[in-house]
């Protein structure tokens, strides 16, 4: 069967050169190697890529962050203007405004050096934006521009967030950069934009010396908003740490400045804005805290956009170490190959033709010269049977010689003893007559024996193919069983990946039920806020109605104060409704991930068994490989022996027919024998001659002296 199988490819290399075979089994061995090396290079180089647009993705944000304050500068001055701030407040709103414009032309050279798919896109609408809010400032009341800058600034930061989805930034797989990502990407612009409006509102409500209801809510929300933020950037932070210890070191004093920065702004925000009630602190020297906690914050994020771009360049330089070391390797492996392939075909090349100088040699008559291989191969072993066939051949050939000289010699002899054979003839007709019926009688035993022995060599010669066939597939099943076992080895290792990928897919779902935690204790205190807010409403109405018509205007205020209240209450209520549906939904996931953390234990004990019970169906196959490979040679020895014990008693068969014919043929022409025994002696002559011919005829041959 394996012979089969291998007939179409020994069809093919039979009919090739040695070169044209070196040549089709190097293609044939390097095509899928080149191949291999070609998806790993790709991947390689894929995850260069995605690394240099994640670092072109850095470059664009820092470039966009500068703007955002420069616009953050300018809504907090057109706010303080439009309260009543005065001259200082206009000029300091143009510098701001002349700095956006900067930023502006810096940001459009960056979206056209770094070509991010659709940044010039995302980018000319905040643009067109920018220039119409910039012409209707002065039309627009506080609170207008107020909102118009906060959503001018809520686009660009989308755009910071684009531009990271457009990098892959916000896509990084590796967790030593996937905390700082998210804090440069979304914690600390989202942190810098709630302490910038809180500096806004704050800077207008210290100028106009007086104070709203639903700004004081607004700064109440943003401050919640903000300490939620630098709870998370903290937390960010901390892990950060703990996966790169060495680099940490590089933005843990700008971190811890920062969040004390913003703290302290938020303390004096709480101070001036709800404890003083008459407002009475310098809003110059409030929105400058708020700058210098901006300014902390945007620090931050300067080094650690920096630490960022430091870990980018970090694995691109390794990924681009292994791709070097590997291809010098394949490079020095694939030369040492072709070195050993060229010295194998010279090593073949050489002894073939050296075979084939001697061959020709041989028939020409020349046996004198032996052939030198220095190889162990199989062709160093034709070249050792072939001086065992020149030293046989010399042998033959000079013995050969030294008997036609013999004949020569006895030719002459002969014709003297044919004359005194003569006279024995008569006795040895009637001796060879008796043998001649003996030789019969041999001859028909001989040839039964020779008969049963050729069906026995039969028999045994299928035994030894049966036991060949059976080695083989011994030895087939056996590599499928050790097949068997690496792969399920490798299933074992990919269903071990899948458990950590899902335990880890648990700790963040439980992570996010956390945060959905502490989302529904913020929702908590706003109903508190609400409720204390009616009560106060309702303390005003009744104080207000106790004032008569002077209290009337006070009563109105209160009125829709405890409107405001309940519409806060009813979003509230509904949020906590949402938020329960949200965490009931976690605890689901949480349940299933666990129940998949089981199932993916149990599949890894199935597998470990499989596994185990592969090994041993191995062993066993080597085992039963062994004994019929030993029961295969035996059977070929045996086959062998009788092959021999066969050859030689139809040797011994044809002996004992040809002594019987001849036995018969002496019985018949001994009377003859007494006539030919005349004619011997011209026979003797013609031998004589015959012997000469045959001594001229081996002297074409060139023999060695041994």
């Amino acid at each position: 069967m394996f012979a089969k199988l291998l007939h179409p490819f020994t069809f093919i290399l039979s009919r090739l050169k040695y070169a044209q075979k070196f040549a089709l089994i190097s293609i044939l061995f390097a095509a899928p190697l080149l191949l291999l090396f070609g998806l790993w290079y790709s991947e390689i180089q894929s995850k260069i890529h995605i690394a240099e647009l994640e670092k072109k993705g850095v470059v664009q944000i820092e470039a966009s962050l500068p703007f955002i304050l420069s616009l953050q500068q300018h809504r907090g001055q057109t706010n303080a203007y439009l309260n009543g701030g005065g001259t200082e407040s206009a000029d300091k709103m143009t510098e701001a405004a002349d700095l956006a414009a900067d930023q502006i032309l810096l940001i459009e050279q960056t979206i056209n050096d770094l070509k991010l798919p659709g940044a010039a896109e995302d980018w000319e609408p905040i643009a067109g934006e920018w220039e119409s809010l910039l012409q209707e400032t002065s039309s627009l009341s506080a609170e207008e521009s107020f909102s118009r800058h906060s959503q001018l600034i809520d686009h660009t930061l989308d755009f910071v967030v684009r531009s990271a989805d457009a990098s892959g930034l916000s896509l990084d797989t590796e967790i030593d950069s996937f905390y700082l990502m998210d804090m440069v990407v979304k914690r600390l612009p989202t942190l810098m934009e709630q302490s910038a409006q809180i500096r806004g509102i704050g800077n207008g409500m210290l100028t106009k010396k007086q104070t709203h209801p639903q700004e004081l809510t607004a700064v109440a929300v943003k401050e919640g908003r903000s300490v939620i933020e630098l709870k998370e950037m903290n937390k960010s932070l901390a892990r950060f740490a703990e996966l790169n210890p060495e680099v940490e070191a590089r933005i843990d004093d700008a971190g811890q400045t920062a969040s004390a920065s913003i703290e302290g702004f938020l303390a004096l925000m709480q101070q001036q804005l709800f404890d003083d009630r008459t407002l009475s602190s310098d809003p110059a020297a409030f929105f400058t805290a708020g700058t210098s906690a901006i300014d902390a914050s945007y620090t931050f994020f300067q080094q650690s956009s920096e630490t960022l771009t430091l870990l980018l360049d970090q694995r691109i330089d390794k990924l681009e170490t292994q791709r070097n070391f590997v291809i010098v390797a394949i490079t020095a492996a694939l030369l040492l190959v072709l070195m050993f392939y060229a010295a194998f075909y010279r090593s073949v090349n050489s002894a073939v033709r050296q075979l084939g100088e001697r061959s020709a040699a041989m028939a020409n008559g020349d046996l004198s010269q032996h052939i030198a291989l220095d190889t162990r191969d199989e062709l160093g072993q034709v070249g050792e049977s072939f001086n065992r066939m020149i030293t046989a051949l010399n042998k033959t050939l000079l013995g050969t010689q030294e008997a036609s000289q013999h004949s020569a010699s006895s030719s002459q002899q002969l014709s003297e003893v044919s004359r005194e054979s003569s006279l024995a003839m008569r006795q040895v007709a009637q001796a060879v007559q008796s043998v001649a019926d003996g030789s019969e009688m041999q001859r028909r035993m001989t040839e039964d024996t020779a008969l049963a022995m050729n069906e026995m060599a039969i028999g045994i010669s299928r035994i030894a193919e049966s036991s060949a066939s059976v080695a083989e597939s011994a030895a087939e099943t056996s590599r499928r069983a050790e097949n068997g076992d690496r792969e399920l080895t490798a299933a074992v290792g990919q269903m071990r990946s899948i458990r950590e990928s899902v335990s880890q897919s648990a700790g963040t779902v439980s992570r996010l039920d956390e945060h959905s935690q502490q989302i529904n204790e913020i929702v908590t205190s706003i109903k508190a806020i609400a409720r204390q807010t009616q009560l106060l409403s309702l303390n005003a109405n009744i104080e207000a109605a106790r004032a008569g018509e002077h209290g009337r205007g006070f009563a109105v205020v209160a009125s829709e104060v405890g409107k405001l209240a309940e519409q806060t209450q009813s979003s509230v209520e509904t949020i906590s409704l949402r938020i329960g549906d949200i965490r009931g939904l976690i605890g689901e996931t949480v349940q299933m991930m666990h129940r998949t953390d089981a199932e993916t234990a149990e599949g890894l004990t199935f597998i470990d068994r499989a596994s185990s019970t592969i090994g041993e169906i191995g062993v066993s196959a080597r085992l039963v490989n062994d004994q019929v490979q030993e029961i295969s040679a035996a059977s070929e020895e045996i086959s062998a022996g009788v092959e021999q014990v066969t050859a030689s008693v139809a040797e011994v068969a044809r002996v004992a027919q040809r002594s019987s014919e001849e036995s018969q043929t002496m019985a018949a022409a001994s009377q003859q024998q007494l006539a030919a025994l005349e004619e011997i002696g011209s026979a003797a002559g013609d031998l004589s001659g015959v012997a000469t011919g045959l001594q001229e005829d081996l002297k074409f041959f060139k023999l060695s002296a041994g």
